[in-house]
């Protein structure tokens, strides 16, 4: 006797299913930690980011290129001034890239005479991908990405991304980054054949640096 035809299709829709979160929809991507805005900050018109360095907000011309410094990301550009909302958003993904000041991809083991026509500005970025859980009201944040200037003179023998501490004392008592199985030591180690590179897996929970005089 053969067998119904609908039943081949019974592994397909059940692989489908087991991918639906609740009510149906798309299931959540996974969490590798979070994100807090401790307060209001205003995104400038025409823009959709803004630079974070020893815990304060910075203009782009006003980062010190050579120490450790973040960019907070919206989705979009607005003509008028953009307001965040202190929130705790998700981190979706995390990833490595190793570009010049120009935005273009170079091997993470270049190393660079300060005499010749080589890339003055070589960042060593780690990226944090966002997203914005509320229910009602979410936020349309893209990505944070904390890095620094590591071809200036005396650095560029040592080239590496930052580490976490690194990133938190960029960061300050604006925001506090939480994360969840992230192997401190991978941050350290360059991309094995590219400009870009995924993070490792989970391993260890690792818990918010604490800021003097302030609460979480």
């Amino acid at each position: 006797m053969s067998t119904p035809r609908f039943l081949y299709a019974l592994p397909l829709l059940f692989a489908v299913l087991g991918c639906a979160g609740p009510g149906g929809g798309p299931a959540p991507a996974a969490t590798l930690g979070h994100l807090t805005l401790r307060q209001p900050l205003t995104i400038e018109p025409n823009s959709a980011t803004l630079r974070v360095q020893y815990g304060r907000v910075v203009p782009r011309n006003g980062v010190e290129e050579s120490e450790p410094f973040c960019v907070f990301e919206l989705d979009t550009v607005a003509a008028i001034e953009q307001p965040l909302r202190p929130g705790r958003f998700d981190i979706v993904a995390i990833g490595q890239r190793v570009e010049t000041f120009a935005g273009m991809p170079v091997s993470p083991f270049r190393r660079v005479a300060f005499d010749d026509d080589g890339p003055t500005h070589i960042y060593f970025k780690t990226i944090f991908r966002l997203r914005d859980p509320a229910p009602s009201r979410p936020q349309a944040v893209r990505a944070l990405t904390c890095m620094s200037n590591q071809n200036a003179p005396g650095i560029a023998p040592f080239m590496r991304h930052l580490r976490p501490d690194e990133i938190r004392a960029a960061l300050g008592g604006l925001f506090i980054l939480e994360l969840v199985g992230y192997r401190a030591g991978r941050v350290d180690a360059p991309a094995a054949d590219a400009a870009t590179t995924r993070l490792s897996p989970p391993a260890a929970t690792m818990a918010p640096a604490s800021i003097p005089g302030t609460s979480s």
